[in-house]
């Protein structure tokens, strides 16, 4: 069976052939891979040529976003049937911690888990792949044009899931009723900033604009790109920062009123550390970005701190 990865000792990514995967418990699931998405966490790996390979193994498959089809289900499966849309979740538990053991494993608190595609265990870049049933998310059928997407966009989901759950503590920010955190409207009279227009950022934008937030968006391409122009079609204002300091970013977003969340999905440590001095009060700042290591700078740590306990977030 044909599948693409990264070989132990070799830089670059590779084709290889494994064996077909076969079910071999009765809770697992046998799935055709449809589409793979590849990201910049792919891309990273292949170029510092740091595959994360299990011990005693060669090689490893990458892609750990995906979407397929079921072909055959285990005995004990119940929620899953063949010609299924489903797509696969990418962390498995640490079998130890609470979060873990009630099936929450993107919450692992040992950092014993292993990830399909990144971590120790071989990814979706292949032609079949078998997993649990609990690990499985069944798609609707004629969404598979974009079943690939349903991982970022989880991640996307889980930070506004967490805004929504915060920010509803201030019950007197806004007297609309129809803005009340447990609606869909509940972004009605807020102002978002998201800083990144890579796949996270999009879908990060497209959620709160979903929501009603004014949203404006901040990255260092060109306004006429297909990026900025595709966030602009959701309703957002796109800001470009190759020539805006952090604080003209925030300041073109106070035009709109309060500046109530920040949605960090550049990677960029630099812009993320220096976008926490100019938070509003009360506003809640998002992380998803992972940057490199080595990225220094010098800042004032008094400052900071101030900006941090001046205010609830």
């Amino acid at each position: 069976m044909l599948a693409a990865g990264m070989i132990c000792g070799k830089p670059g990514s590779y084709a290889f052939d494994l064996p077909r995967p076969e079910i071999q418990q009765a809770d697992q699931v046998l799935v055709r891979v449809k589409e793979v998405g590849l990201d910049g966490t792919d891309f990273g790996m292949v170029s510092r040529g740091q595959p994360d390979i299990a011990e005693g193994r060669n090689e490893v498959v990458m892609g750990y976003e995906m979407v397929g089809v079921v072909e055959a289900v285990g005995a004990w499966v119940t929620k899953l049937a063949a010609s299924d849309t489903v797509t696969m979740t990418v962390r498995r538990w640490c079998g130890i911690c609470h979060p873990c053991l009630h099936n929450q494993s993107d919450m692992c608190m040992t950092g014993l888990f292993t990830e399909r595609g990144i971590h120790k265990i071989d990814g979706f870049l292949t032609r079949f792949v078998v997993g649990q049933e609990q690990y499985i998310v069944k798609e609707p059928a004629n969404q598979v044009w974009c079943g690939v997407l349903t991982e970022p966009l989880s991640i996307a989901e889980k930070g506004v899931e967490q805004i929504r759950f915060i920010q509803a503590r201030i019950v007197w920010a806004c007297s609309n009723p129809s803005h009340s955190f447990d609606l869909q409207t509940w972004g009605g009279c807020r102002t978002g900033l998201v800083v990144g227009v890579r796949p996270l950022g999009i879908l990060g934008t497209a959620l709160l604009r979903l929501a009603g937030v004014d949203t404006y968006v901040a990255d260092i391409v060109p306004e006429y790109s297909a990026k900025a122009q595709l966030v602009k079609q959701m309703g957002a204002r796109y800001i470009d920062g190759r020539t805006k300091t952090p604080q003209e970013m925030v300041d073109m977003c106070y035009t709109a009123g309060n500046l109530d969340i920040i949605f960090e999905a550049s990677g960029a440590a630099t812009t993320a550390v220096e976008l926490i001095n100019h938070m509003s009060r009360s506003s809640i700042y998002v992380m998803t970005g992972i940057p490199r290591e080595g990225v220094t700078m010098q800042m004032d740590a008094g400052q900071l701190v101030r900006r941090l306990c001046a205010s609830t977030r």
